[in-house]
């Protein structure tokens, strides 16, 4: 079939789902009630939680702090040992107790960005100059309060080894525990999402590679994409419903709503804008699966600009809305 028959097809499909069902459109009262809900189960996670995932990575953060810390006379001289300091960066627990050594812990990009280099075992090796970088910018933002020792420029105390050591496990340990939890609120929703697709009947396909640029690209009906590029942006699924339009929903978890402003109002109605433009209301459902705290005013705004909702506790909804897809489906 030619290109110019599919885009044919593609739009005249298009324009005879103008009357096609549509995701439920929720009154302000009903995600007051939505976000109340969600407030309350996000409170519960956080208080019933128990300490299993801080049990279980604490061993392996003291280990490698005590490691760090031990060797932290010899991280902060220059010129750096660039085959030792090499090993650390390919260790990814003694590399993040590296990063826990300021005051305040700094991330990955933060550091490349600091360093204005990419940072991994065979560029430090190569690059002492690099390595002397690394080694005086871990002294300038050392943690005073832990390691006292270094900033007045004498041998630490064996007591205050061990309490540098403990403390550098905790703030290791802690920062790993926070990134895990975002993340795997953000992989929990996008499994459920996944689940009721296969459950409807929708088989995964594989990413387009280049990602979808015009509607010829769109999957095959039936069928979804997670985790690939869609017009100019990222979509956490691209789903070509069974009526012939596309379904792109993203997930989108949030512990704030400072935060869940920024990930639907900022991120999520944007790309919606976007891919609206590039391919038309009429071929695209933006909506966005939303897990955690949310502010009612702005899910009821993002609502507003043709956002459709979906929430984790009542996901239901996602796979009622597929059903009323169907072809032979009542509009």
């Amino acid at each position: 079939m030619c290109l110019w028959t599919l885009l044919y097809n593609d739009n005249a499909m298009a324009t005879r789902n103008t009357q096609s069902a549509f995701p439920t459109k929720w009154t302000e009262a009903q995600i007051s009630v939505d976000t109340s809900i969600a407030r309350a189960e996000f409170r519960r996670r956080r208080l019933e939680e128990p300490l299993t995932d801080y049990e279980a990575k604490f061993p392996t953060a003291k280990a490698a702090a005590d490691v760090i810390v031990g060797a932290l006379s010899a991280l902060v001289t220059t010129p750096t040992d660039r085959e030792f300091l090499a090993g650390i960066i390919s260790n990814k627990e003694q590399y993040s107790a590296l990063r826990s050594l300021a005051a305040v812990p700094i991330s990955k990009d933060d550091l490349e960005t600091l360093l204005d280099s990419s940072l991994n075992r065979t560029v430090l090796r190569q690059n002492q100059e690099l390595a002397n970088k690394l080694s005086q910018l871990l002294r300038s933002c050392l943690d005073p309060k832990r390691f006292p020792w270094a900033v007045a420029e004498r041998k630490a105390t064996e007591e205050e080894l061990a309490a540098a050591k403990l403390a550098t496990a905790v703030v290791t340990t802690v920062s790993a525990v926070q990134a895990g939890r975002r993340g795997d609120e953000s992989k929990a929703l996008e499994g459920k999402v996944k689940e009721i697709l296969i459950t409807a009947g929708y088989v995964q396909a594989q990413k387009r590679k280049g990602g979808i640029k015009q509607i010829a690209h769109f999957p095959e009906l039936g069928t979804f994409m997670h985790q690939c590029v869609f017009g100019g942006h990222n979509a956490d699924f691209v789903i070509r419903l069974k009526d012939g339009r596309v379904l792109a929903l993203e997930c989108k978890a949030s512990n704030s709503e400072v935060n869940g402003f920024k990930r639907l109002n900022k991120e999520v109605v944007v790309d919606a804008g976007d891919w609206h433009r590039e391919f038309g209301k009429s071929s695209v459902v933006a909506s966005a699966a939303l897990r955690g705290v949310f502010k009612t005013a702005n899910v009821a705004s993002a609502q507003e600009q043709d956002v459709f909702i979906f929430w984790w506790h009542s996901m239901e909804s996602l796979a009622d809305f597929l059903t009323a897809t169907l072809p032979n489906a009542s509009p």
